[in-house]
């Protein structure tokens, strides 16, 4: 049953997204015939490109679950559909609830249900899956903060993002394992937290300890993570072309660094607007007209459920084909055995 708390925090979760939207529609220029006008506007060849981009980002999600889990935990035969359809169960229930609690409860329960792993490995996992996801955004904001505040050009803002990514590789090659080893111990204080263990907490960590140790390794998780943040950045800049707005690329993807670190901190339903706000925020701090970034923010977001449902439906029918097919095999054996 949901508890009286839960009851609580999710009424106020949603009573905050709502009025950020109020506030949305009373101090900006958005119009609802503009929208619908937009909406019926929409170039359907890139609208097809949001989907099959928004895919790829989900795609990559589960990829990047699917290596680490099976780095860290003992199960080694679980697919990649079974991450996927996960992470895409994930993004349906983000859209009731803020995206990284839905993500974490979501992966935590298939987890425990499919039993991927002890579920210490399994909570390790997902601490190390939800760091590389926070890592990218929050590494390129202080680029973005510069742009912002008109601090540095776009070819020096472009040049720092580029540099700390790089950086960020030469620091993994060089000084990967005392920072796992303190990525570590933090898990292990958090777990011993939640435990509500009387005893000390011993935190000395072995290398033995942690199979995530491997340089090689960490740059792929590292390298997929920043793969997949472009991705995102693409999958946005479609949305721009669908809906002809006169934004440019780099406003789009330096914007999203803002948007995405905004996500991180949202406590409404689907970021219910964190999200809207953040991205005329950072579009109007670089030029771009309030009407217009304030009709791509919604826009945006009609787009991105619109995706995220074509998707699920995908893997229900992918889901329904697997099932069939299994009991077809079942049945054909049996009758082998007559």
């Amino acid at each position: 049953m949901i508890s009286t708390k839960n009851l609580v925090y999710a009424i106020l979760s949603s009573s905050l997204g709502i009025f950020l939207v109020w506030l949305l529609i009373k101090l900006t220029p958005l119009e609802i015939e503009q929208i619908v006008n937009n909406l019926q506007n929409l170039n359907l060849i890139y609208v097809v490109l949001v989907v099959i981009t928004t895919f790829v980002h989900l795609w990559f999600t589960s990829y990047k679950w699917q290596i680490i889990a099976q780095k860290l935990t003992t199960n080694h035969h679980t697919p990649q559909k079974f991450y996927l359809y996960y992470i895409v169960f994930a993004n349906l229930i983000a859209q009731f609830v803020p995206y990284q609690i839905g993500l974490t409860v979501v992966q935590g329960l298939a987890i425990k249900l499919h039993k991927v792993g002890t579920f210490s490995q399994g909570f390790f996992s997902l601490l190390y899956d939800q760091f590389f996801n926070l890592l990218i955004p929050i590494l390129l904001l202080p680029p973005t903060i510069l742009l912002f505040l008109n601090k540095v050009s776009l070819s020096l803002a472009i040049f720092l993002s580029l540099g700390i990514l790089l950086g960020t590789h030469i620091i993994i090659l060089n000084w990967h394992k005392p920072l796992a080893i303190l990525l570590f111990k933090l898990y292990k204080r958090l777990k011993h937290k939640a435990a509500k263990k009387p005893e000390n907490l011993k935190l000395d960590v072995s290398a033995e300890e942690i199979p995530i140790l491997s340089t090689r390794f960490t740059l792929k998780v590292f390298w997929i993570s920043v793969i997949r943040h472009a991705n995102w950045m693409l999958r946005s800049f479609f949305v721009v072309l669908a809906g002809k707005f006169a934004i440019s690329f780099w406003a789009i993807a330096f914007t999203i660094n803002l948007v995405q670190t905004a996500m991180i901190i949202s406590i409404t339903p689907a970021n219910l607007g964190f999200m809207e706000w953040s991205w005329i925020g950072g579009l109007e701090l670089l030029g771009v007209p309030a009407l217009v970034a304030s009709n791509f923010a919604v826009v945006q977001r009609i787009l991105g459920v619109f995706a995220v449902i074509i998707i699920a439906l995908g893997c229900w029918f992918s889901f329904g084909l697997d099932r069939f097919y299994f009991k077809k095999n079942e049945l054909s054996q049996k009758k082998s055995w007559r």
